[in-house]
């Protein structure tokens, strides 16, 4: 049964037979034949298929399914590492993190956890707070860090370290009112978007020029050490770049602060790895807060 839940996953959330055969290197047919199989074990219709849409659409009981399947083979996977670790003490844990997170704090945490546990694998995947918070909530990653907020009941949240957040300048640029500034901002579905509308649209109510967006915040900060404006950042990524004489932070103008929270799924089974990362994770961050 479960290959015919991952079937019906893959079908559900590509909302296509053929592209969901491609990425299981199954038939089409195949597929057909594992819904069928799926809908005649609970005696209901899952998936609706007509001549008339173009795409498969979920029934009500087909979302039911969905939640549940995922649940179901992210236990499985637990199940399957918590044996593993048993017997062989090794595993796998796949951890979504923020831009933020993901490049400037990560790849150390990473190096020194490598040493200490060469047998587990960690898999990362990097986006902004809304895709990450996604990816969690459909059982995709096992663990998720950011620095948005996110409010879902689902989530058991653990504060690991508090991030102040500063306004940067070009070095050489004169300064002038923030409201006459040209503003580098991220894309939407950011946390550091969120916290600059926030923090700034409140205190600025018109701005002389339009926002540059980017989707990182090393463009955000190439693009003021390039003159091209003036931005809102984590001091940690900040004081790196006025080490380098790249930029100056403006200790004039808005401050703020956040969080950088470890996310998990309330209702997942215990699971070793998860333990185990969740704790040097933290340690990580109360060094790097003192």
């Amino acid at each position: 049964m479960l290959e015919e839940l991952n079937t019906f996953i893959a079908v559900a959330e590509l909302k296509n037979f053929t592209k969901a055969g491609e990425q299981l290197n199954i038939s089409q047919p195949t597929v057909s034949l594992h819904i069928k199989r799926l809908e005649e074990h609970f005696a209901e219709r899952f998936i609706i298929r007509s001549r008339h849409q173009k795409r498969p659409q979920l029934t009500a009981a087909g979302e039911r399914m969905y939640h549940q399947a995922k649940k179901i083979l992210s236990l499985w996977k637990y199940t399957y590492n918590y044996v593993k670790d048993d017997f062989a003490g090794g595993g796998s844990i796949t951890v979504g993190v923020t831009f933020t997170i993901g490049e400037y704090f990560l790849p150390e945490f990473l190096g020194d956890f490598n040493k200490k546990f060469p047998e587990i694998r960690v898999e990362v995947e990097i986006g902004n707070t809304q895709k990450i918070g996604e990816l969690l909530s459909n059982y995709k990653i096992d663990a998720a860090i950011v620095e948005g907020d996110i409010t879902d009941e689902r989530f058991e949240r653990k504060h690991l370290y508090e991030d102040k957040l500063v306004i940067i300048a070009p070095a050489a640029q004169k300064l002038c009112s923030l409201m006459d500034e040209r503003w580098i901002i991220r894309e939407k579905g950011s946390g550091t978007r969120s916290q600059w509308e926030q923090l700034i649209g409140r205190e600025l109510t018109e701005l002389k020029f339009k926002p540059l967006i980017m989707n990182s915040n090393f463009a955000v900060k190439e693009a003021v050490r390039n003159n091209l404006g003036v931005a809102l950042i984590s001091e940690y990524i900040a004081e790196s770049a006025v080490r380098n004489n790249e930029v100056v932070i403006r200790r004039d103008a808005i401050q703020g602060k956040r969080f950088f929270d470890l996310l998990l799924i309330k209702d997942n089974q215990y699971n070793r790895i998860i333990d185990i990362f969740s704790e040097k994770i933290g340690s990580y961050f109360k060094k790097k807060g003192k």
